[in-house]
């Protein structure tokens, strides 16, 4: 424990690493043996594969200056039972009965849960971190369709389409930085569904032995994968998320939104269901995606991927500005209220998803909007278009979670409670006030708002 504390003392907060600038140190192989010299660095590279290896980027410098001085005044007898420890949290599901409960148990002052998740469904989830593209190919079998996966790219356009007239609109950005913006959105790369090419898995060595042997020789198996793009050309159809994901993402060094086929389900989408509801579920993430290549983390990598400071300093500070408004609002924002002591969400530290919310939320409505013109007006349970949009918005984050998994996520987690995922951007959003007829000054309807995309 003293070790693990000491190693996070001088690690970045969860906050200094949403900074990108903060996460690239070129010191290269000899920088890095200076950085931390006690540390037997030809044997660690010779023995994961890459006794060769030149170019080094070290995320944080100071973190490896703290270990070379740990591991000089540690003893051997202590850096052996830490090490161990890892290895056993690492293998805990797969060592038997005792261990998984072990485990739960261990986890339960972190997430307060009750009872431990089904055996079949901690199976699916072991496979999926192991061989996710193999178990990906049978769950797009079973879920998929080209009908959906079309409908799916015809809603990104739209969504892409509504950036690009929202961009005209600001009056914080500078004609540069407009024009600069628009070539990162035409540089934009989607993957939707699943991806063209599956992952070959022939090289990783499991069968019917034990749990644990299958375990390490997918963690093998993963990490000789990874190793071996050092020095290759790079893959741009590679994705960072397996096809059963419910999720989606943005890659700022790729310049890339990613929509698995396990976010292609309901709530959020299904070919079948109405426009209306499409949008307000998967149109909103594919808002929020895109957003992200605009938040405080991606505005500084540019169509390329580079990093560096593309806008003007007069749009950076502009943009810096309204951000801070943002993340003022989400500090006063209480996570959770057990009776012990309120935690509030941090701002800063939720800073970049809640600007993919604001703005996605905004996209959403106005590719909605677009798609809509010459159709009929629709309405269901006397709900009108708009509002049928925002219901389903809304639904996607129905949530139950205890008090101690709210606790956690607000002092670790980039991303908001799921309550503040949506009262939060609503609030920001004239047209929801409008629509629900809410008056000014109300909770959801405030007379000032935080606006930035």
């Amino acid at each position: 424990m003293e070790l693990e504390t000491a190693l996070a003392k001088a690690s970045l907060t969860p906050i200094q690493r949403r900074d990108p600038d903060k996460l690239f140190h070129r010191l290269e192989r000899k920088g890095l043996v200076k950085t931390a010299p006690s540390f037997d660095w030809n044997e660690y590279f010779t023995t994961i594969g890459v006794p060769g290896i030149k170019p080094i980027n070290v995320t944080v410098p100071e973190f490896f200056t703290a270990l070379d001085e740990l591991v000089g005044k540690t003893s051997p007898d202590e850096l052996k039972a830490y090490l161990k420890w890892h290895f056993v949290e690492f293998s805990a599901d797969a060592l038997g009965k005792d261990f998984v409960n072990e485990r739960f148990r261990y986890n339960q002052a972190l997430n307060g849960a009750k009872q431990l998740l089904p055996r079949w469904k901690r199976c699916v989830e072991s496979t999926d971190r192991a061989m996710g593209e193999a178990l990906g190919r049978s769950f797009v079998a079973a879920t998929g369709g080209e009908k959906g996966k079309a409908i799916a790219k015809e809603m990104i356009v739209s969504i892409e389409a509504a950036f690009e007239r929202d961009l005209d609109t600001l009056d914080w950005m500078d004609a540069e930085g407009k024009k600069a913006s628009l070539d990162k959105l035409h540089k934009l790369f989607n993957k939707v569904d699943y991806p063209d090419k599956w992952r070959d898995y022939t090289k990783m060595n499991i069968g019917t032995g034990s749990p644990l042997e299958n375990q390490l020789a997918a963690a093998r198996f993963e990490s000789a994968r990874q190793l071996a793009k050092i020095g290759k050309p790079l893959d741009r159809k590679e994705w960072g998320m397996t096809p059963p994901t419910v999720n989606a993402y943005y890659n700022g060094s790729l310049n890339e939104m990613v929509f698995p086929a396990g976010i292609l389900q309901l709530p959020f989408f299904s070919p079948d269901a109405p426009l209306d509801s499409n949008y307000g579920g998967l149109g909103m993430v594919m808002g929020h995606e895109l957003t992200h290549g605009f938040d405080d983390q991606g505005r500084k990598f540019d169509g390329n991927g580079s990093l560096h400071e593309w806008w003007t300093k007069k749009t950076a500070d502009a943009f810096v500005e309204r951000a801070a408004c943002v993340a003022k609002q989400y500090d006063n924002y209480v996570a959770v209220d057990d009776g012990v002591k309120p935690v509030h969400l941090q701002g800063k530290l939720t800073l970049g998803e809640n600007l993919g919310d604001i703005g996605g939320l905004k996209l959403m409505l106005s590719a909605l909007r677009e798609r809509r013109k010459g159709m009929a007006p629709t309405s269901v349970g006397g709900y009108d278009d708009d509002q049928q949009a925002f219901i389903a918005f809304a639904q996607v984050w129905c949530t139950n979670a205890r008090p101690e998994a709210l606790r956690t996520q607000a002092l670790t987690n980039p991303h908001s409670t799921s309550q503040w995922r949506v009262n939060g951007p609503v609030t920001d959003n004239p047209d929801f006030a409008k629509a629900f007829k809410c008056a000014e000054g109300a909770p959801l309807a405030p007379a000032q708002r935080c606006q930035v995309w």
